[in-house]
C-alpha cells in the first residue's frame, strides 16, 4: 500500500493554509511510516500530478467554499469529488485541486482510492495564523488521518512531545 498525505493552500492567507498547518502538525507529532509519503503541495497545481503517480490512496486537506459554519470538516471521496467546491483562487492562472486530479485521472496517474478532507473557513485574509474555528478543526483533522491510515492497516505512532 502506498499513500500520499497531501495538504494544499496558502500560509500567507490565514485559513486558506489550512492544510499546510495540518501537514505541518502531522509531521511534528507523529512518525512517519515508510510507506507513506506526506506532502506540502502549497499552491503547486498541476506540479503536485507527480505525487499522485503510483499511489494506491490519496489522503488531501485543504478548505472548502461553503454556507456550514466555519471549521465545519467535510468528507469528499472518489464520486463526489465533482460536488467539491474549492475555494476561488485569486488568479485565473492557478490551478485547483479538483482540476489537477481531474487531469491526473485523464492521464493515468489518479490513487485508486482519493479523499479529500476539507474545512469550512472563517477568514481569508493576509496573515499566518488560523482562525480560532480552524485552530479548533485542526486536531480533528489529525483525528481523520490517523483513522484513514488505520482502515487500511497503516498505524502513526504519536510522538511524546505531541502526546
Amino acid at each position: 500500500m502506498r499513500v500520499l498525505i497531501l495538504g494544499v493552500g496558502n500560509l500567507l492567507l490565514r485559513d486558506e493554509g489550512f492544510g499546510i498547518h495540518v501537514i505541518r502538525e502531522l509531521e511534528r507529532c507523529y512518525e512517519i511510516p515508510p510507506e507513506v509519503e506526506v506532502v506540502d503541495g502549497g499552491c503547486a497545481g498541476f506540479s503536485l500530478l507527480d505525487y499522485l503517480r503510483e499511489k494506491d490512496l490519496a489522503l488531501l486537506v485543504d478548505i472548502v467554499a461553503d454556507s456550514a459554519p466555519p471549521g465545519t470538516l467535510q468528507i469528499f471521496e472518489d464520486e463526489d469529488l465533482s460536488r467539491f467546491a474549492a475555494v476561488k483562487t485569486l488568479s485565473p492562472h492557478e490551478v485547483s485541486l479538483i482540476e489537477a486530479l481531474k487531469f491526473a485521472e485523464f492521464s493515468g496517474l489518479k490513487p485508486s482510492r482519493v479523499r479529500i478532507l476539507a474545512a469550512v473557513p472563517e477568514e481569508i485574509s493576509p496573515g499566518l495564523e488560523l482562525s480560532p474555528s480552524l485552530k479548533k478543526a485542526l486536531p480533528r483533522a489529525l483525528s481523520w488521518l490517523e483513522e484513514e491510515l488505520a482502515s487500511v492497516n497503516i498505524y502513526l505512532r504519536r510522538r511524546r512531545k505531541c502526546a
